[in-house]
This record gives structure tokens, C-alpha cells and sequence, in this order.
């Protein structure tokens, strides 16, 4: 009889670095369901890297290091290498889980035959109870080239005793997040891997609609739950990779993919102004911390308007320093005790 675990859980770096040792150990805490695991480190500090694999040996995962930044759909395509079972759980790692959260995605798939299965996804602390998306849903509409697209994150920042109970049910949907996705590796085989021409954004979106337009189902599955915990805090380490991650060249290089790929209306590139205002509300919620308390509301509202024109011509600098002669990509591998042996691509090397 095969007792191999089912499940593969590929996690991979989602804007920060500094999350990830609690989110590995909420994981540990919380999955009840034997799975191999691979942990893809996006180029993070040595001395985190370090940690990883004191980690990895006590835990028995496989940890993933890649030389340099790169997007987190170019991370999900090089931990699906190492990915063995019937199911890979792709998660981001700076996830919060509640117990058990692994065993209803699996049972929905299982029963429902369902491609994909996402959780009641939560953010900010656990105690909060914030809805961050409840199953969602999209809509193409218009002719091919002037295309107008909507998606909806069905309940969103609504408490969760604010949902009406027949919604918090098993159903399906058009879509479900990378913070926490089940997707049936069939599925995978079929469709193909991660499109890596969506560096920032948009990639829920274009793996479920391609999921959909094979014919496989997405199913949201509110008995599981789990948390984004959105930052800050950062870690100074952290802010190289978030303002490549978040930056207005990737996001519109992102958006114009988006766009060509499913005939939607130029102007929606349009889109990166609020990819920038999410980044500049994150990095200045970071900053305000550390301004004197003289300044005061009128003070602080003068730093924070600055500090919005200033920041896009810091942001381009310092992308075009982060990028200007990237080395190739490769990445070393080390597998803990117990886990997965699979050989690693020749791209790689085993640490």
C-alpha cells in the first residue's frame, strides 16, 4: 500500500522575508496531513538562508535558494521541479494557520473533483477576524483588444460575523489566491506551469482562468482558514525585494502581459498608479513609526506627501541598480532529513 503523502506544499517568497520562520512554524503547528515540503528562499540574507536549512534538516523539508530576485511565479515553476504527490498547496510565506487547515481543501478536491480549492482567506491577525476574500469571481466583457475586465473578492475586509452564514459554504467560484491555493497536479500537466511574464500581479487570475477555460472547477472551502499577515513591519533586509517585487516597471510590464493576453483595453496598464499607492501606504505605515511625535497630524500628512513624490524616482533607481547585469538564473538545494529526494534539475545545486 502507497502511504506516500499525497500533497506536495510549495511555499515561496510573497514581499518579505522576515515572516517566513513564524509562518513555517504555524505550518508545522497546523498541518495535521503528512506532505512534503519546499521552501523556495528568493535570494534572502545569508544568515536567513542559514536558518532555512538548520530548519529544513529539523523539520525535513527541501529548501530552495535562488541567486537572485525573482517573481513569485518564476519561484512556484522552480519548486514545482521538486513537487511530488497528487496535489501541490502553493503558499505565500507569510501565511498564519489555523489547525487542520490542509484536510478540508483535500476532502473538497477529492469530492468535488475540483481543479483548484482555496480557503476562507483571513488577513491581518487571527483575532481580527477580517475577511480578505471568501471565493471570487471575474467577468471579461466586449469585443477582443477593448476587452473591460472585473474581478471581486467576494466579502472583502468585511468581519467575519458580518457574512451571512449560507455564504460561508462549500461552493464553487471563478477564482482563489496564491496565499493559499490546492491545485490538483493533473491539472498542472494540462494547463502548463506558472506564466512568468506576470511578475507582480494578476497571476490568480490568469492560472484560474486558464484552470477554467481547460474545463476544471475552483472551489472555495470556508473550513479552512487561514491569514495573510500583510506587513509591516519590514525588516531593512526586506525592502530591496519588496520595491522590486511592487515596483512601477514590473507592475507595468505585468498589467501590458495581462492585457495582451486576454484582449483587454490598453488603458487598464492605467492599473500601476495603485499598485504604487498600495507600496507607498505600506512603506510609510513602516515609517511613521520612527517620526517624532512634534510633527503632528499636519506635520506628518506634509512628510507623507513628500515622501509620495519622492518615492517613485526612488523606486526606478533602484530597480534599474537591482537589474542592471543579472546574473543567470541558478539555485542550490538542501534536503533536510526525511524529505523529498527527488534529483534537482541541472540548473541547480545540491548544498
Amino acid at each position: 500500500m502507497d502511504t506516500s503523502p499525497r500533497v506536495t506544499a510549495i511555499i515561496t517568497s510573497r514581499e518579505r522575508f522576515s515572516y517566513a520562520e513564524e509562518s513555517l512554524k504555524s505550518f508545522s503547528e497546523n498541518t495535521g496531513v503528512p506532505c512534503h515540503v519546499v521552501y523556495v528562499d528568493v535570494n534572502s540574507p545569508r544568515e536567513r538562508w542559514e536558518r532555512l536549512k538548520h530548519l529544513s534538516d529539523a523539520h525535513g523539508f527541501t529548501a530552495v535558494r535562488v541567486n537572485k530576485y525573482v517573481s513569485p511565479n518564476c519561484a512556484r515553476n522552480i519548486g514545482l521541479r521538486y513537487a511530488r504527490g497528487e496535489y501541490v498547496a502553493f503558499l505565500d510565506n507569510d501565511v498564519e494557520y489555523t489547525a487542520n487547515w490542509l484536510e478540508p481543501l483535500v476532502a473538497c478536491a477529492d469530492e468535488e473533483k475540483a481543479a483548484m480549492v482555496g480557503p476562507l482567506y483571513l488577513h491581518g491577525p487571527l483575532d481580527e477576524q477580517t475577511v480578505h476574500m471568501a471565493g471570487g469571481d471575474m467577468e471579461f466583457s466586449g469585443a477582443w483588444g477593448t476587452r473591460s475586465f472585473v474581478q471581486t473578492q467576494r466579502h472583502f475586509m468585511k468581519h467575519l460575523s458580518e457574512v451571512p452564514a449560507g455564504e460561508l459554504r462549500r461552493q464553487r467560484c471563478d477564482i482563489i489566491e496564491f496565499h493559499c491555493a490546492l491545485v490538483r497536479r493533473s491539472v498542472l500537466d494540462r494547463v502548463g506551469g506558472m506564466d512568468e511574464g506576470l511578475l507582480t500581479t494578476r497571476e490568480h487570475l490568469d492560472f484560474s482562468q486558464r484552470v477554467l477555460d481547460a474545463g476544471g472547477t475552483v472551489w472555495f472551502e470556508p473550513s479552512s482558514v487561514i491569514t495573510y499577515r500583510m506587513p509591516p513591519p519590514f525588516a531593512l533586509t526586506d525592502l530591496p525585494y519588496f520595491m522590486l517585487r511592487w515596483s512601477d516597471a514590473w507592475t507595468a510590464d505585468t498589467l501590458k502581459h495581462f492585457a495582451h493576453k486576454y484582449g483587454i483595453e490598453p488603458a487598464y496598464v492605467e492599473r500601476v498608479t495603485k499598485n504604487r499607492k498600495g507600496r507607498q501606504w505600506l512603506l510609510f505605515e513602516q515609517i511613521k513609526q520612527y517620526l517624532p511625535h512634534a510633527l503632528g497630524e499636519t506635520g506628518t500628512e506634509a512628510v507623507k506627501r513628500a515622501f509620495q513624490k519622492v518615492e517613485p524616482i526612488g523606486n526606478r533607481i533602484l530597480v534599474e541598480l537591482m537589474t542592471f547585469r543579472e546574473p543567470p538564473l541558478k539555485w542550490q538545494v538542501h534536503h533536510g532529513s526525511g524529505s523529498a529526494t527527488r534529483e534537482p534539475s541541472v540548473a541547480g545545486a545540491v548544498s
